[in-house]
């Protein structure tokens, strides 16, 4: 293995490489995990929580992220301090679209009100 690899401790990696080799059992538990996930964003838009309804549909958008992140670019088998980097990221970046997406109820009254007014607008 390369220098600077051997101390993680995982032996699947191809002679000469240092690469990771993922196990197929494991791949199909993360295929099932996303499938689940995805299962309930359907689900979820079924569900009128109001303002929920966007941090739920960005948080379930965050951990299926970080799981492809983590398993399929295999983050999950590098360095501790990459994963918080990854995970952190896509929190930020979850919580600035959720602010930006609540903040636009502010203004439906003034867009029904306006499309009450302007009927061919709203078409």
């Amino acid at each position: 293995m390369a220098d600077g690899h051997a101390e993680h401790g995982h032996n699947e990696a191809l002679e000469g490489t240092i690469g990771h080799v993922s196990n197929p059992a494991t791949l199909v538990k993360v295929l099932i995990t996303l499938l689940a996930l995805t299962g309930l964003t359907v689900a979820a838009t079924y569900v009128n929580l109001g303002r929920l309804n966007v941090i739920g549909a960005l948080a379930i958008a965050s951990v299926k992220a970080s799981i492809v992140a983590l398993w399929f670019m295999h983050l999950r088998y590098d360095k501790r301090y990459n994963f918080f980097v990854l995970v952190s990221a896509f929190a930020l970046v979850a919580f600035f679209i959720g602010v930006v997406l609540l903040d636009t109820t502010l203004y439906q009254d003034g867009i029904t009100e306006y499309r009450a007014q302007h009927p061919a607008a709203g078409k």
